[in-house]
């Protein structure tokens, strides 16, 4: 067997499993939580990667699975989600030399189905460095099984009753004792708002990709002024050029029957990430779908998938939704 059928084959197998909630037969030196207890799993996700405890759907015995943002897509009813995981069973970086991967997902709620697009793989926890393609995008609508991770996925942002696994710790999480002297007779305290949020907030997924604020008690930072020799090196550090354009590949936005809200979401990225879009071309497309009529907001003119997932990363880094697709 040639090593590039091998390979297919293994990103296949861990594709399958978040499909079909089997648990691959899959190290390299990376973190893994001292025990597969929750509470420590939930240490171990806060501590060393980038994954908010708010944003998990499944813990499976290979992985952590977490809905990192997601946007509508009018109809059928539906989510462009990207979709991020952090492997926990050891064996995953011992043979696939990943330890973390995200996708992008479309999600048709109505159906419960998902198809998935291009697998990019990590060797470390943060979700960023040494980007890999672990497979290429489908073409074609899947169901997975509802105990699969990405059947989670799809409960957790189509039914309103879905329960993340989190739910309960993220409170304990955001009001973990720190270390101050004691006051005497201090009035007990009463509940800030934004714990007040995470303690009654609905099971629709919370989708946040900036760190929460800091807690009131907690002391101000002082900033660090910068010395001369780090001030030039940032000043000299060189900007990486937007993409060129006229490529074939592109990046899906969002989808919509209504034409003028898709416009107003491409303006919005137009204005926001004018500094990123160089020659590429921001345009709505209309497409038939299974005899349905869908509008596509499109980022076009990539001229390799590394590019345009490097794009891709830039906006969900904002918390817009893409997906990678031909």
């Amino acid at each position: 067997m040639s090593a590039i059928r091998a390979r297919r084959l293994a990103a296949a197998g861990l594709v399958a499993a978040l499909v079909a909630g089997a648990a691959p037969a899959l190290g390299q030196t990376v973190s893994y939580p001292p025990s597969r207890s929750l509470g420590d799993i939930a240490t171990w996700l806060q501590k060393d990667t980038p994954i908010s405890l708010s944003q998990v759907v499944d813990v499976g015995p290979s992985a952590v699975t977490a809905v990192t943002s997601a946007a509508p897509m009018g109809q059928p009813r539906g989510f462009l989600a990207n979709v991020a995981s952090e492997a926990l069973d050891p064996q995953i970086a011992g043979r696939e030399s990943i330890a973390a991967w995200s996708i992008p997902v479309e999600i048709d709620c109505d159906k419960h189905a998902v198809r998935l697009g291009v697998m990019t793989g990590f060797r470390s926890r943060d979700l960023v460095s040494e980007p890999r393609i672990v497979r290429q995008a489908d073409s074609d609508w899947v169901t997975p099984t509802s105990s699969a991770p990405l059947g989670a996925v799809a409960r957790a942002l189509c039914d309103r009753d879905f329960h993340r696994p989190f739910a309960g710790r993220t409170r304990l999480a955001a009001r973990a004792p720190k270390a101050a002297p004691p006051v005497a007779a201090a009035p007990t305290p009463v509940l800030p708002p934004a714990d007040a949020a995470v303690a009654t907030a609905p099971r629709l997924p919370t989708l946040r990709t900036t760190p929460a604020p800091e807690p009131a008690e907690a002391p101000a930072r002082t900033a660090r002024p910068k010395s001369a020799e780090t001030k030039t090196a940032e000043a000299g550090a060189p900007k990486a050029k937007p993409p060129a354009g006229g490529g074939v590949i592109a990046v899906q936005i969002g989808a919509s029957p209504s034409l003028p809200d898709l416009q107003r979401l491409l303006d919005k990225a137009k204005k926001k990430f004018a500094g990123d879009l160089g020659g590429l071309t921001a345009k709505a497309a209309t497409v038939q779908v299974e005899g349905k009529t869908v509008n596509r907001a499109l980022i076009s003119g990539f001229a390799s998938n590394a590019e345009a997932n490097a794009f891709c990363k830039k906006l969900s880094a904002e918390g817009q939704a893409c997906f990678i697709r031909r």
